[in-house]
């Protein structure tokens, strides 16, 4: 078996592998390996084309294909849950956006008892990971802008984020119609305490209109260091360790590369950026994690944890379309071939975004009136008061989630505003309101169920088994009813026009319940299986084991306020400067 020698081995060349390949490598005494299951795709016109953002989900060449097991609070559905097989990993196939957490929802974490995870740390981290694009004077005339000129300016990161080109009218029309509810945000959402409507940023290149992902943002710049190392069509199998008193120590990892099986020596460490689906896997692989498991499987257990896996969080959003006006534009203005000449062409037309920039940061207490509040403080008080025989964790994750549910300044719900039909199939033009559970109550998990490093684990997220996300989510449903009966929203929905579903017409709870149970599909943001505190430390050393971190999604104990790309790369920056001091590298950055 070929052997190597590396300082650092990263296992994941996604989205955080990405980061910390770029920043520790930045000493040329420290070499690096990165090993990336997938290969370098970021040449795919299906890749760098904002407008075709979607097209490669469930395509084997992009995507690691993972299906969620039956939900039986959602009618016993599937899900398919994309994840990025490519360098650059999920921000190289996902829908864009760049949503922020909010202080407390940070906060919560460090008050979970992990130091150095709080909002004034992890804050910076927010604006070193990107360079803003300032927006078209045209652009800055017609909406409000949450980025400042000075943030802006400071703004200075490999990822480019950017405001849209031109100014819709279903987008004027979506930040008005907040602002007649009172509710249009007019702060920078950097500052942790937005809430209402805003413009949202995408990751997208101010220059030539294409996506800017971890890839070709942090990885393919600094190629050309002879300390750093990529190998892509590396499937990781398990970890090298042994027993060194009351710890395990890990000496690298075992691979494959085009059916041959490799191994390779980390003289310093391993760190693990495979995502919130494959790094517990590798972990179990390994022997680390529910000796149960591990016992059913015959794999010899190294060290017992059975929080790996567990704690698994999403973001599920149901919508509700609406026919529009005849004055609105159709979805798709040109055919395909059009698009895609004018964009290849010129970096023009509608492939050159065609992504998600009208967003919300929404709570639910402005929409209630006072019997309704009373009705929901009855309902939180029911289902959490005796929570005597819950952990530490959950109990502290419960109060966190209570209060921002009865909070004006806390967004329970991330609603945005997309132009395609929740039905694909049904003919016409549409506005889709959208709205996802900014904090569940409901957590599932990820095991394996074989030996086989090329099996997946079994996904299971266990959507709405708490009873209270489905009343908090059926609720933030009505409230896109009301968004849609609000000026001057209201005006281009075309009256008596089709409604998706049609068979649910949230006009009450109930209904607005039956809607979310069947309707309600993943926003693609899984996360916490490996969380800090039951599984990683302060500085994300695996416990109980030296020469080992986690870095990626996985590590966050509660999720962030809407899409979480952001937050991860703000914990990889972070992640960065941890590892950096403590294996003592120099960097400039």
């Amino acid at each position: 078996m070929l052997c190597l020698e590396y300082d650092v081995v990263i296992v994941g060349g996604g989205t955080s592998g990405c980061v910390l390949a770029n920043r520790l490598s930045e000493d040329p005494n420290v070499s690096v390996l990165v090993l990336e299951a997938g290969e370098d795709r970021s040449d795919d016109g299906r890749v760098y084309t904002p407008g075709l953002a979607g097209s490669v989900l469930d395509n084997a060449q992009f995507d690691w294909q993972y299906v969620s097991e039956p939900s039986p609070c959602m009618n016993d559905r599937r899900i398919k849950h994309p994840r990025g097989r490519v360098i650059g990993g999920t921000s190289a196939i996902n829908s864009l956006a760049i949503i922020y957490p909010s202080v407390a929802g940070i906060d919560a974490w460090a008050e979970l008892g992990n130091d150095g995870w709080d909002w004034k740390t992890l804050a910076p981290y927010f604006l070193k990971f990107q360079t803003i694009v300032p927006p078209s004077e045209e652009v800055k005339k017609q909406v409000n802008i949450i980025h400042s000129d000075e943030i802006i300016q400071r703004s200075s990161g490999p990822i480019q984020t950017s405001f849209p080109l031109h100014v819709t009218t279903l987008h004027k029309a979506w930040i008005d119609t907040f602002h007649n509810l009172g509710l249009e945000n007019l702060r920078d959402p950097l500052d942790g305490h937005a809430v209402g409507g805003h413009t949202s940023t995408c990751h997208i290149t101010g220059d030539r209109h294409e996506r800017s992902h971890a890839g070709v943002a942090y990885l393919d710049p600094v190629l050309h260091r002879k300390n750093l190392t990529v190998y892509t069509n590396a499937v990781v199998h398990r970890l090298t360790m042994d027993r060194e008193s009351s710890k395990a120590r890990v000496h690298g990892v075992v691979y494959s590369q085009h059916g041959v099986l490799r191994r390779v020596v980390a003289k310093r460490e391993v760190v693990l950026t495979a995502g919130t689906f494959n790094t517990p896997q590798i972990l179990e692989l390994s022997g680390i994690g529910d000796p149960n498991i591990l016992r059913q499987l015959g794999i010899d257990l190294v060290l017992a944890n059975p929080a790996i896996g567990d704690n698994l969080q999403d973001h599920i959003r149901p919508g509700i379309s609406f026919e529009v006006t005849d004055d609105i534009p159709e979805r798709k203005p040109m055919t395909d071939h059009e698009a895609r000449k004018l964009y290849e062409e010129h970096r023009s037309g509608p492939l050159a975004e065609n992504a998600a920039f009208s967003f919300s940061y929404t709570p639910l207490v402005p929409f209630l009136d006072p019997e309704e509040h009373k009705k929901l403080k009855s309902l939180l008080d029911r289902h959490l008061e005796d929570d005597s025989s819950c952990s530490p964790f959950i109990r502290k994750r419960n109060t966190f989630i209570r209060k921002a549910i009865e909070s004006a300044d806390e967004a329970t719900a991330v609603s945005f505003l997309s132009r395609k039909p929740l039905v694909d199939s049904e003919d016409g033009n549409f506005v889709t309101l959208n709205s996802m559970l900014s904090h569940p109550f409901s957590t599932g998990t990820v095991h394996i169920i074989s030996t086989d490093p090329h099996a997946k684990p079994k996904v299971d997220f266990n959507y709405y088994s708490h009873p209270l996300d489905v009343e908090i989510h059926a609720r933030h449903v009505q409230v896109l009813e009301k968004l849609a009966k609000t000026e001057p929203l209201a005006s281009y929905i075309k009256p008596g026009g089709k409604r998706l579903p049609k068979e649910h017409p949230a006009d009450t709870l109930d209904s607005a319940k039956d809607l979310a149970r069947a309707y309600a599909t993943t926003n693609y943001h899984p996360c916490g299986t490996c969380s800090l505190g039951a599984v990683v430390d302060s500085r994300l050393n695996v416990k109980g084991v030296k020469n080992l971190r986690i870095v990626d999604a996985s590590i966050m104990p509660i999720i962030p306020r809407g899409n979480i790309i952001a937050t991860v790369y703000a914990v990889a920056e972070r992640a960065a400067d941890i590892i950096s001091e403590d294996l003592g590298i120099h960097r400039h950055t």
